[in-house]
């Protein structure tokens, strides 16, 4: 692994584990096992580290996203269902990744909250205009009904997953799952023509 992908590991864990204040350049550079002048030779200060690494998170969600709705040939209703179950899956999962991304999506560090909510903002109507263009398609097709907008069911289908993996607090993952496939049942029978 390079020097830059592990500063990288190890200071996503780090940021996950002790949040952005309480993470120094000084731990990150003793985590890789590097002295610090030699981290500054790659990140000029911690925040320009954390905000690659928020880019590179945002970069891989959307790429996931593309992933999980790109299944070949398949009907919407499975397309749909398995990029949900896939997802749901993929954060019930206890990660330095999806730690990190939780703990600062709901609590940014106040001197890059601005940058931080336009980024993740911007990634958001990405990923909802993937699901949205696809819903459309739905639609166009006769399979999803016309009596909700295209944006409104790409909306919902993400509120749905938000709700169920919030439930990690007090479930076991096996269990969300469980509730996902109960819960899809519904909203199919809500979004279907």
């Amino acid at each position: 692994m390079h020097t830059k992908e592990k500063i990288k590991k190890e200071s996503l864990e780090l940021f996950a584990l002790l949040g952005y204040e309480g993470t120094s350049m000084a731990n990150i550079a003793e985590n890789v096992g590097i002295k610090k002048p030699s981290l500054y030779a790659h990140y000029k200060n911690k925040e320009s580290l954390f905000l690659d690494l928020v880019m590179d998170m945002s970069t891989d969600y959307v790429k996931f996203i593309e992933e999980s709705l790109d299944q070949g040939n398949v009907g919407i209703e499975k397309q749909l269902y398995k990029a949900f179950l896939t997802y749901v899956h993929d954060w019930t999962q206890d990660d330095a990744g999806n730690q990190f991304y939780s703990r600062f999506l709901q609590y940014p560090p106040q001197p890059l909250a601005k940058q931080l909510t336009d980024t993740l903002g911007e990634t958001e109507r990405k990923v909802r205009g993937l699901l949205t263009e696809l819903m459309r398609d739905g639609q166009q097709k006769g399979i999803l009904t016309n009596e909700l907008g295209a944006e409104t069911m790409a909306y919902t289908y993400f509120a749905l997953i938000e709700g169920l993996v919030t439930e990690v607090v007090f479930y076991a993952p096996e269990d969300i799952i469980e509730q996902a496939k109960k819960s899809w049942k519904v909203y199919w029978r809500g979004i279907k023509a």
